[in-house]
């Protein structure tokens, strides 16, 4: 979506993969997942030769000027997001650049994954001519709806240490900040909408956001079924309660739809991750209180 999305803003794109039969599919305009407009836009974005799609790494990292890692982060069993495909990543393109870059994480990641990502590309760089920039800019994108969140966002997170990269980002996303696009969703005309709002932060404020977004929405979910289930036992009805509730603007009505839970893959995800943050950082500041003490 990301790949697809940029293109469509004006940008020329290549994508990459380590999975072969993927990248072949690809080309052969085959996605695979499923999203309303985005085969169609994917497919348009192929013709118009802003978008195409390599399974050498290599070729992808030395062309591009900006580099989005866009891979998984499942979680372990200990409920902690696993990073070694952004590890990998980061050797790959330390390895392979052949002029300064910069590196934009688009991944779900702990805060401070950052810091080590600019780590592992300063150890890993072959080339000693080569600076490499880092940022954040996490996404926001509900599955279904990818292709209107992407083109049509309520804010873009950009998290920067540099005015360089803060501009190159900028330019980046101007189109879909300025709306200035042929939208391949709305096609009689978008709705009247505000427009979105770019948000400028530390690359450890911007990896913070998304983690607390979802595990806010996540709470607000899960607290509507608590309520559903207090309703239940008191003989209320849920439905003319959140309504009610929804009417604070301070609330709102959005998630509050009482079921059974939540689901995807996002939300329980990102959850399970993000307890484990503040777990290591308590035990963190518990071990400097310590220290403190002893001294």
């Amino acid at each position: 979506m990301t790949g697809t999305g940029l293109a469509e803003a004006g940008h020329q794109v290549i994508c990459t993969d380590n999975d072969p039969e993927r990248i072949a599919a690809l080309k052969a305009g085959v996605v695979p997942i499923y999203e309303p407009h985005l085969d169609a836009m994917l497919a348009a974005n192929r013709r118009g030769r802003k978008l195409s799609f390599t399974s050498d790494a290599g070729e992808a990292v030395r062309e591009g000027e900006v580099i989005f890692i866009c891979v998984g982060t499942p979680p372990l069993e200990t409920g902690e997001a696993d990073l070694s495909a952004i590890d990998n990543v980061a050797r790959l393109i330390a390895a392979e650049a052949c002029d300064s870059k910069l590196v934009v994480e688009k991944s779900t990641v702990p805060a401070q994954t950052g810091q080590q990502l600019k780590r592992v590309l300063e150890v890993y760089r072959r080339n000693v001519g080569v600076e490499f920039r880092v940022a954040s800019n996490p996404e926001f994108l509900r599955e279904g709806t990818a292709v209107e969140d992407f083109l049509h966002p309520d804010r873009v997170v950009i998290g920067v240490e540099d005015e360089a990269s803060e501009k190159q980002l900028r330019e980046i996303y101007r189109p879909i900040l300025e709306q200035r696009f042929q939208c391949p969703v709305h096609l009689s005309g978008c709705p009247a909408v505000q427009s979105p709002t770019l948000v400028v932060t530390t690359i450890n404020s911007a990896e913070l956001i998304k983690h607390a977004s979802n595990s806010f929405l996540a709470m607000k979910i899960s607290y509507a079924n608590m309520i559903a289930d207090l309703c239940e036992k008191v003989g209320a009805d849920i439905q003319e309660v959140t309504h009610a509730m929804g009417l604070d603007p301070r609330i709102g009505p959005r998630f509050l739809n009482a079921g059974l839970g939540f689901g995807g893959f996002c939300l329980p995800k990102d959850v399970q991750g993000f307890h484990p943050i503040g777990g290591a950082l308590r035990s963190g500041l518990r071990h400097v209180k310590r220290g403190r003490e002893g001294e």
